[in-house]
């Protein structure tokens, strides 16, 4: 008997301190827990901040300028140099306008000289639309048929796009339309986008001139081509004037980012990625519209770059070698992202 009851009480006490092993010490509630990473070493504050969520965000990603207001101001005085000498360098005319959407900063070679717009001046006409359809005067879901008669009397016009290759009264939504127009260019969506504004003098006049004006797109200008031939006739414009445009819609979509998101994510996906998105690293985000027109050896190139800083950068071209203009327009967007990053650790 008397060995039984020292069993039961051994056993009692070794089930007693299992269960003080097994339950967790808990710290009052004003004590802090230190966080350590894979080795071991605490998190300084640095690193981590208490009580916050490590995830990026929008505030949290964003960088530092590491470099002072004059050595900055040096920084792209030189920059401005870098490029005119390169440009000086290559046979042909040229036009850069940059502007940066964070700080105002610009800079300019050129950018008031006229240069065939061809397809650049869509990124300007696809705004309009959606500023009118911000406005309710236009439905982006409103169907349109199609006009198989030569422009401009009818929406037909060859080239790129593949509307024109369509039964005539063929329909398409607004948003359809203007769609074509950015991401494959289309000719004949963009034509029947300007006719839903109202055509091109209406765009002109309501629009184009409101934000920009230095070459009047719809006004003959004279000007010596790069080939030295006297040119004089429209549709011309400049690389201050493209780069406003787009400068027009970046503030539009900030404003009002859910209604332009389409339109931006159309600019960022066409089918042609020469220009200014090579220039910049693959992961950099860039909405743009390219424009060529190989009887005036045109090559142009208006973007957004979504960057360390956002920035508009225009670059126009006029040579007799397309290939090695659109390398000249990668080239100096390189440049200029180069410069951007560079004020940063």
């Amino acid at each position: 008997m008397v060995c039984v009851i020292l069993d039961v009480i051994f056993i009692a006490k070794l089930l007693k301190k299992g269960k003080k092993e097994a339950t967790p010490t808990t710290a009052p509630s004003s004590a802090v827990s230190l966080e350590t990473d894979e080795s071991g070493n605490v998190i300084t504050s640095s690193e981590s901040q208490m009580g916050e969520s490590t995830e990026p965000s929008e505030t949290t990603s964003a960088k530092t300028q590491t470099v002072d207001a004059a050595t900055r101001s040096a920084n792209l005085t030189a920059l401005q140099t870098k490029i005119t000498d390169y440009l000086a360098s290559q046979n042909g005319r040229y036009g850069v306008y940059y502007i940066n959407m964070n700080n105002g900063e610009t800079l300019g070679v050129k950018e008031t000289q006229p240069i065939v717009a061809a397809s650049s001046i869509k990124i300007a006409y696809n705004t309009y639309l959606y500023e009118k359809a911000a406005s309710g005067e236009i439905s982006l879901d409103e169907k349109m048929k199609y006009n198989a008669a030569a422009y401009p009397q009818g929406d037909y016009e060859g080239g790129t796009g593949n509307i024109q290759n369509s039964a005539d009264g063929t329909e398409y939504t607004v948003q359809e339309v203007s769609h074509r127009s950015i991401t494959i260019s289309d000719n004949c969506g963009t034509n029947m986008v300007l006719r839903r504004l109202g055509g091109e003098d209406a765009v002109n006049n309501n629009y184009l001139k409101t934000i920009s004006a230095v070459v009047d797109y719809r006004s003959k200008v004279e000007y010596t081509d790069y080939a030295g031939n006297t040119q004089n006739g429209r549709r011309r414009t400049s690389a201050i004037d493209l780069a406003k445009y787009a400068e027009h819609l970046y503030k539009d979509y900030r404003g009002n980012e859910t209604h332009y998101q389409p339109l931006i994510d159309d600019l960022c996906n066409t089918e042609y990625n020469w220009g200014v998105p090579a220039g910049v690293p693959g992961t950099v985000k860039v909405a743009h519209k390219v424009g060529f027109n190989t009887s005036y050896g045109a090559n142009n190139d208006v973007a957004i770059v979504f960057g360390s800083e956002d920035y508009v950068l225009c670059v126009m071209t006029e040579s007799g070698d397309g290939q090695k203009a659109q390398d000249i327009i990668g080239e100096v967007s390189k440049m200029i992202y180069e410069y951007v990053e560079s004020n940063y650790a």
